[in-house]
């Protein structure tokens, strides 16, 4: 990447972060910008960082032409149009782990500080008020902890809390029970949790199901004296509804990082009454000096992976995937050069259907992501639009393409058997690949077993099976100065449709497919060159 590559930093991010992009990209650092400025400045950069203070909604992307990705560091998104974004082919990531550990002993700490009233005794104590009688706590030690949301913050809090001596349960309908098994901890209803819970924390995101997943009715069936703890999303609890419980003695007390409104009014927070019950901190989940420099870094480098023509670790408009089940490179790099192929052989037509079969000993879980990398590289080549991996299966379903994924119980021991099939018009299109040594290869065309290496250029012709063909073909190559670095010849039946598929050097010109086609006695039925993107 050269210097014409530009990235906006919209947001205060850690020097770390801006410093990595430097050494790559031109950045620019212009926080505080108004939503007018905005939409006057996005259309220069193909890329941008994010915090939660710049909002980019559907009209500052309309602007945004030239922008590839959209990093978020940190976790929420809510400012983010993602669905305009995903129609502009723009990758938008989080970065969800950066902030783990932070987020983790801030529950933690709010954990112990709400059983032992450690804000409420410091406040009284620098008074000189020296009351212990006031402040007597309960300990964690033997208490149940009801963990909402067993992802990676709920399990690390789960092996912490164990280690105080809780014992730990957990709702997740997510979550398997055998992964629970392996952290000692036991899948529940989220009913059983609320009623055996003496402590109850959450660690959900907010969705339409988490919205006040903490209520009226859901506090009338806890504890007497339970305690609640919230770092994840403050919408997730009802807070009338908790100040109502707090008031009846059903909660002993709660500590919250994450509120309902951020930043709110104190006089128009009922939770603030109960300054010697409730404990409240700013958001500080992930407000460590080593979080803020994780989340930079790491999105800086998404950033920088995605300008190269990469995957982030954590898209939010792309299908979810694991990095660490990712396809194998080749097997992407296969799919991509047979949709390439398939591209240059039907030409610039509308194209009605794409079909994509599996052979059984391909990774199904991996498939979903394989299918993208084809859609994307059939689309790409005869549409004018911007088609990539985020906007491929849309882009498809726009223009009324009916997509399919099949699988094939015998691919002939192929290990990474994959089938491609389009239909434009009245004519199918059809190629097989698999991988084998030096890469990505053809096995089929239209039916005709063929086997060739995957890249570079080629002449596909059909033709009537006869003597001479091959030698003719040959000839006009050779007069036309064309090498020809291998060839396959296929055929079902003696004396019917053949297939040619060669590999040749150099480009082969208008003029030479002319010559080939005028040769006399030759019965040529179709000729095309096709020639693969590396």
């Amino acid at each position: 990447m050269g210097t014409k590559i530009k990235v906006l930093i919209s947001d205060s991010i850690s020097e770390k972060g801006v410093n990595l992009l430097k050494e790559e990209v031109e950045v620019d650092i212009k926080t505080n910008l108004t939503h007018d400025e905005l939409m006057e400045e996005i259309g220069q950069y193909d890329g941008i960082i994010v915090r939660s203070g710049t909002k980019l909604d559907s009209e500052i992307l309309e602007r945004a032409d030239n922008l590839k990705v959209i990093g978020r560091a940190g976790t929420g998104y809510d400012n983010i149009d993602v669905s305009a974004a995903t129609k502009k082919g723009i990758i938008v990531f989080n970065t969800p782990n950066s902030n783990t550990i932070s987020a983790v002993e801030h529950t933690m700490g709010m954990l112990l500080a709400l059983s032992r009233n450690i804000p409420q005794a410091n406040e009284l104590t620098i008074r000189g008020i020296w009351d212990r009688k006031k402040f007597l706590g309960v300990e964690l030690y033997g208490k149940v902890l009801g963990i909402i949301g067993l992802g990676k913050i709920g399990s690390l809090v789960a092996e912490r809390a164990q280690a105080f001596g809780m014992k730990v349960i957990a709702h997740d309908e997510y979550v398997s029970s055998k992964h629970a098994e392996k952290m000692n901890v036991e899948l529940v209803t989220l009913d059983e949790l609320l009623k055996k819970s003496d402590f109850i924390t959450l660690h959900t995101p907010l969705t339409k199901e988490t919205f006040h997943l903490l209520s009226t009715e859901e506090f009338a069936k806890m504890k007497d004296g339970v305690r609640i703890i919230n770092c994840a999303r403050g919408q997730n609890i009802d807070t009338e509804a908790l100040a109502r419980a707090i008031e009846s003695g059903k909660v002993a007390g709660a500590a919250l990082d994450a509120h309902e409104k951020e930043p709110f009014d104190p006089a128009e927070n009922p939770l603030t009454q109960y300054k010697d019950r409730v404990i409240m901190t700013c958001h500080l989940g992930a407000s460590t000096a080593e979080a803020m420099d994780r989340v930079a870094i790491n999105a800086a480098e998404q950033v920088l992976e995605v300008l190269k023509g990469n995957l982030p670790l954590s898209p939010l408009n792309i299908s979810s995937f694991n990095p660490q089940e990712f396809p194998a490179k080749p097997v992407l790099e296969l799919a991509d050069r047979l949709g390439n192929f398939l591209s240059g052989w039907a030409g610039p037509k509308k194209i009605e259907k794409i079909e994509v079969e599996f052979g059984d000993k391909a990774e199904s879980s991996q498939n979903e992501l394989i299918l993208i990398h084809i859609i994307k590289a059939i689309l790409d080549s005869v549409l004018d639009s911007r088609v990539n991996l985020v906007n491929a299966l849309l882009v498809a379903e726009e223009r009324g393409i009916n997509i399919k994924k099949s699988y094939i119980e015998e691919p002939g021991g192929y290990n990474n058997f994959i089938r491609v099939n389009i239909k434009s018009g009245d004519r199918y299109y059809s190629i097989a690949g698999d991988i084998e040594v030096g890469g990505p290869h053809i096995v089929e065309i239209d039916g005709y077993r063929v086997e060739l290496d995957l890249s570079g250029k080629f002449l596909l012709i059909f033709y009537r099976d006869k003597p001479g063909v091959i030698g003719k073909v040959g000839t006009i190559l050779g007069e036309s100065n064309i090498n020809i670095g291998s060839m396959h010849v296929g055929r079902n039946k003696q004396g019917e449709q053949a297939i040619m598929l060669i590999k040749i050097d150099s480009v082969v010109e208008a003029d030479v497919v002319d010559k080939l086609q005028q040769i006399d006695g030759i019965g040529i039925e179709e000729i095309k060159y096709i020639e693969i993107k590396e």
